[in-house]
């Protein structure tokens, strides 16, 4: 049996083009609105999304007096209004898109961050209003703050170190990354100085050690994630001096799949200048002095090089090159959820096709043309 013209094949009249625009926007997980401006605006529309992100029915926020206004974090309160003020009078005069970041509070009271979005707009015998989106961005801005945490803590735990830190992959032209300002003191170049030759690191080997180091590098990558590597070699500093260091590394892995080796060279160089015979297996510890505060590596725990003080903490570099590890983990492991989050943002049907500026990490506000 035919269905009747312009009946649909369930029997349901089709859908109007204002019946699936509302269900498009009742659909998206945001808050699309219009509102007028200042802390007593109207707000003339509200998507229903409010409620799940904000506790508060789209009628409520629509007739409420001043609701918006005061479920905003006081933090942020006066800011949001006197970014409006400001803003108001450039929204009018170019076609841009105004981009903000903020906290409002749940109606559980706990903080949500949003990013607001809003032009303005002329309806036909309106007054002029913002008709924006507000997107929550309270698990992006969460990862963003554990990212920074992770970032200093892993700075400062390679800067604290007397060893110089670095990633090595055979398979790029480089092949040593290094990370530490400690190369300095190592090799006499800044990482920035060694950045602007790709085959620094080939050069810097001592001729009688670099296709053994070469080839060692290329066999330990193709290992299992976690394998060790310890050896010693000797490398020609930026002076032209034979620097014997002892490499410690452990395979890991990168985002594409490549193995690549994370490492700290330790300056050996006086050590082999005893004529004692080292042991590779050896671990090297960090002493701290608690008295001056100087560090310095050694095979064996002493009085302090600088000042004789026996009160030195001595610490395993075996056990720091796995916090670095663990940490530079975390750090990477962040940034990709970072980046998965805004891209998905970006991407939902329906909201705008842009992602979060770069520059929104450092300032709370921020414009963009259309």
């Amino acid at each position: 049996m035919s269905s009747a013209q312009g009946d649909s094949e369930d029997g349901k009249e089709p859908a109007s083009a204002e019946e699936r625009h509302r269900e498009l926007v009742e659909w998206v997980p945001a808050i699309i609105y219009e509102a007028g401006f200042g802390p007593s605006a109207e707000w003339y529309y509200v998507s229903p999304y409010a409620e799940t992100m904000l506790g508060f029915t789209a009628e409520e926020m629509t007739t409420v007096h001043d609701l918006f206004y005061d479920r905003l974090h006081p933090d942020d309160r006066e800011d949001v209004m006197e970014l409006e003020r400001t803003e108001v009078a450039l929204a009018h005069r170019e076609d841009v898109t105004l981009v903000s970041e903020y906290r409002m509070l749940h109606r559980d009271g706990h903080v949500v961050w949003v990013r607001d979005e809003a032009r303005i707009v002329h309806p036909e015998g309106g007054e002029p209003r913002w008709r924006g989106v507000l997107i929550d961005i309270t698990e992006a801005r969460a990862a963003q703050q554990a990212l920074a945490e992770s970032y200093e803590r892993y700075r400062g735990l390679v800067n604290s170190l007397p060893v110089c830190a670095y990633r090595a992959d055979p398979a790029s032209e480089s092949r040593r990354h290094f990370l530490s300002p400690q190369l300095r003191d190592l090799l006499g170049w800044t990482p920035e100085e060694w950045a602007t030759d790709p085959a620094r690191w080939a050069k810097a080997l001592h001729p009688d050690d670099r296709e053994r180091v070469l080839d060692a590098e290329e066999r330990q990558a193709t290992l299992a994630v976690g394998s060790p590597w310890v050896s010693e070699y000797r490398l020609r500093s930026k002076a032209g001096d034979v620097v014997w260091v002892r490499d410690r590394a452990v395979v890991a892995e990168v985002a594409d799949g490549r193995h690549v080796l994370d490492g700290i060279l330790t300056d050996i160089t006086a050590m082999h200048g005893t004529g004692e015979a080292l042991d590779p297996l050896r671990d090297v510890l960090r002493l701290t002095c608690s008295e001056c505060g100087a560090v310095r590596a050694a095979e064996h725990a002493g009085p302090c090089a600088e000042c004789g003080s026996g009160a030195v903490v001595a610490e395993s570099l075996n056990g720091a090159l796995r916090e670095l590890q663990a940490v530079r983990r975390q750090v990477e492991t962040l940034l990709d959820g970072v980046h998965r989050h805004l891209e998905t943002v970006s991407n939902k049907e329906g909201l705008p096709g842009r992602a979060l500026p770069a520059s929104a990490v450092e300032r709370r506000w921020g414009r963009r043309p259309v």
